[in-house]
């Protein structure tokens, strides 16, 4: 009698242990790890002369990365330097040309107020005063057209200014720069190729800071918050678990992934939560499967 119960009662026992364990064990789950990736693209259309990266090569924020053709933007820029510094002169002449008619309309109203003065004794006639008179006038129109001139000049100096800043940024867009730090991770083009506005031309991505989400049942949500700790596992057997933070718990619930193994998981409905990893060492790469286990 005693081994007949021992016999059956054995499937219970473990039964029991088995839930229990369930319901106290941590929420996690599994994943691929990802990072922020920028592709930088071209600004500048023109001929690819170098490359100065290779696809594992790290750059840091603002290293140059290629070199596209600058002859005909640093032709253009030439000339608009000559053009400016003709430019300048017109505005130098302008001003000489206002001090000029100002010293010519001073003498014509001294020239005026005399004759106003000397027609009142009648020791000039209405001829001569009406000549005076005109002197004034002319000289007065000459010096409003002079100043008019140097505001046209002045004009079209600060439109080749603005021209020259355009051209210059045009030139250094044909040095594309790194937004920041990170490894290359793609490359799209190769020396001698012919490249267009916005065609991308490397791909970079920051692996200091990695992250992986995971999808959680309605029933773990009740156990995690935002900066809760998760342990992250390669389970490659020689890599000791990194610690990372929950950044993000999704706010609707989803179907799980297709990425998931089996049909029937599938069709759960499951919620994202991702997890930051630092990763200064550089230990977790891009796509490399995880276990998460949320502390």
């Amino acid at each position: 009698m005693s081994s007949f119960l021992l016999r059956y009662s054995w499937p219970l026992i473990l039964l029991v242990i088995v839930s229990c364990g369930g319901n106290n064990s941590a929420p996690g789950g599994s994943g691929l790890i990802e990072a922020t990736e920028v592709i930088i693209s071209a600004k500048a259309a023109g001929l690819i002369e170098r490359l100065f990266i290779n696809e594992g090569d790290i750059v840091l924020a603002n290293d140059t990365v290629a070199l596209i053709d600058t002859i005909t933007t640093q032709l253009r820029l030439n000339q608009a330097e000559a053009l400016k510094l003709a430019a300048a002169t017109q505005v130098e002449i302008a001003g000489i040309n206002i001090e000029q008619a100002l010293l010519n309309l001073s003498l014509a109203k001294k020239e005026f107020e005399r004759a106003k003065n000397l027609i009142k004794t009648g020791s000039l006639n209405q001829q001569q005063y009406d000549k005076a008179e005109t002197a004034f006038n002319q000289a007065a129109l000459l010096k409003k057209q002079a100043e008019a001139t140097k505001r046209s000049a002045e004009a079209n100096l600060q439109k080749i200014i603005a021209d020259i800043a355009i051209l210059t940024q045009q030139f250094n867009d044909c040095f594309p720069l790194a937004p920041g730090k990170g490894i290359v991770s793609d490359k799209f083009v190769e020396v001698g190729e012919l490249v267009n506005i916005g065609a991308p031309l490397i791909k970079i991505a920051d692996l200091d800071t990695v992250s992986v989400k995971v999808y959680l049942p309605t029933s773990d949500l009740t156990q995690i918050k935002l900066g809760d700790k998760a342990e992250i596992d390669p389970e490659d057997g020689s890599t000791q678990p990194l610690t990372g933070t929950i950044i993000w718990i999704s706010p609707e619930a989803e179907f799980t992934p297709k990425n998931v193994q089996t049909k029937e998981a599938r069709a759960n409905l499951v919620y994202a939560v991702k997890i930051s990893i630092p990763n200064l060492q550089q230990i977790l790469k891009i796509g490399m499967p995880v276990s998460v286990k949320i502390l």
